[in-house]
């Protein structure tokens, strides 16, 4: 009887996993070369950069806090005035590491003064094993964040880990990426290059 539930459990897992990765594959068959700004929801095309879904109107975000990497309190409101890329990662996360460099890339391409990306690690056991990470990495351009209780994951609706939003100068939700991307890109880039001309 057990070993009837074990194999029960390793094909439902089996299954779940082709389903993911054919859900996957076709979405990539639907990506478009061509970026347009006038109809929603878009799909921006790139080599690791997914359905890129841009709001018609900008969102509200609620509240919320993390710590930079001294254990000092932030919010949304330090970086007003900026276009911000907020990605919620973590260490266990394999596409989380993956994406890591290309955001760490990203942040170098553009100017301080009016871009930033928050990099914020949902990691529960502190600072310890993101920081470890950045070092092991050598990511030199992305600032260490992390919300330790991982409530924030829930306060932004992320389905899953990364999840990547997209806000504008006044702290408003303008676009989302569930999932990893290549987010040095041409295509990353032009959006972020759009959004910065528009603001």
């Amino acid at each position: 009887m057990r070993l009837t539930v074990i194999v029960a459990a390793i094909a439902a897992i089996v299954g779940f996993v082709a389903v993911y990765a054919s859900l996957t594959l076709s979405g990539n068959k639907e990506l478009k070369n061509n970026v347009t700004f006038e109809e929603k929801p878009k799909k921006i095309a790139g080599d690791r950069l997914r359905a890129f879904l841009i709001h018609k109107e900008p969102k509200a975000l609620p509240a919320f806090t993390f710590q930079d990497r001294f254990g000092a309190s932030k919010t949304l409101d330090d970086f007003k005035g900026k276009l911000i890329l907020l990605n919620l990662w973590a260490t266990w996360c394999a596409p989380c590491r993956e994406e890591m460099p290309s955001l760490d890339n990203l942040k170098k391409l553009f100017s301080s003064d009016e871009f930033d990306v928050l990099a914020i690690s949902m990691d529960r056991g502190g600072i310890n094993k993101p920081k470890k990470f950045f070092e092991e990495t050598k990511l030199k351009h992305l600032s260490l964040y992390i919300e330790p209780s991982a409530k924030l994951m829930f306060k932004l609706k992320a389905v899953g880990l990364p999840a990547t939003l997209l806000i504008d100068k006044e702290g408003r939700e303008v676009g989302r990426l569930p999932g990893p991307a290549q987010w040095d890109s041409d295509e990353a880039i032009n959006l972020i290059r759009k959004f910065l001309e528009k603001s």
